[in-house]
């Protein structure tokens, strides 16, 4: 079994490795947007009491349904993520949670996917895959905490506002632009 401590990733012998983590990172976004969405879903399932939708990718059907949750996820579009739910009623306190849910899971699975990555010895096939899935955290919690507009769709054709935009709108006490 090689370890990844005989690997030199910047050398003709490691690039092989370094392809294989970006294929990696290409393959579990759709399961990082999952993550952060999750963290939007739970927290505001959580703080409302009515129907939480969660939807990553294009959906054909819903991955689970019940009385107050809806779950839906396809590969297809899948580095695009939304969880609804009504906001009627709830505190300031409230939605900056809800909203702080998704990048607060992002960066908690980077975080601890980085600690068992680096924190010891791995195969390297396993190193690669937490490199990727590492990096796949990190993309979106930087790409949901940096206030922007983010590439438009169907929903939004102005392009949906980040996580980071939608809180600074929510402290300055501004509606959306």
């Amino acid at each position: 079994m090689t370890l990844a401590s005989s690997i030199d990733y910047l050398s003709m012998e490691g690039l092989p490795w370094v392809l294989l983590a970006w294929i990696g990172l290409y393959i579990l976004r759709p399961f990082a947007t999952l993550i952060h969405e999750l963290g939007h879903f739970w927290t505001a399932f959580i703080l409302t009491g009515d129907r939480v939708r969660l939807t990553v990718g294009k959906p054909d059907a819903p991955l689970y349904q019940g009385k107050r949750a809806r779950i839906e996820f396809s590969l297809r579009k899948s580095s695009c993520g939304n969880t609804s739910y009504s906001d009627e009623g709830l505190g300031l306190f409230s939605k900056i949670l809800i909203i702080s849910g998704g990048p607060f899971f992002s960066l908690g699975m980077s975080c601890l996917t980085g600690w068992l990555t680096l924190g010891s010895i791995h195969p390297v096939w396993l190193e690669i895959t937490g490199v990727s899935w590492f990096c796949a955290n990190s993309l979106a919690f930087i790409r949901a905490a940096l206030p922007m507009r983010l590439r438009p769709t169907e929903q939004f054709p102005e392009g949906p506002p980040s996580d980071g935009l939608q809180l600074l709108w929510l402290f300055s006490g501004k509606k959306e632009n």
